[in-house]
């Protein structure tokens, strides 16, 4: 289902472009980097990932999961999602971009 008034739900495949291109840089899904290894993140507690440590913005988070609509928020602007945190990323602005991004990460 996609995140609520962003109509269709997006392609997993075209997510992984996205991925590559814009966030690869500082995640994998096999281990933590600069920013935390993303493997299952959908569904999982927010900043729940052992071996990591999160900023205290996204510590914060931590009674809430990664649905669609919290990745879609976080991954739109993380400063508004967690102002705070400590993720050096302005967000994607393109709503089809996000979707197949969350598309993505669903899948692994």
């Amino acid at each position: 289902m996609p995140p609520k008034g962003k109509g269709k739900a997006g392609d997993a495949t075209k997510g992984e472009k996205v991925f590559k291109n814009v966030c690869a840089v500082c995640h994998s899904f096999a281990a933590h980097g600069t920013g935390p290894s993303l493997a299952k993140v959908f569904g999982s507690t927010i900043a729940s990932k052992e071996g990591f440590t999160y900023s205290k913005a996204l510590s914060g988070k931590s009674s809430m999961k990664w649905t669609e609509a919290n990745l879609g928020k976080y991954l739109k602007s993380p400063a508004d999602f967690a102002p705070g945190n400590a993720m050096a990323f302005a967000g994607v602005p393109n709503p089809k971009e996000r979707a197949d991004l969350i598309a993505y990460l669903k899948e692994n």
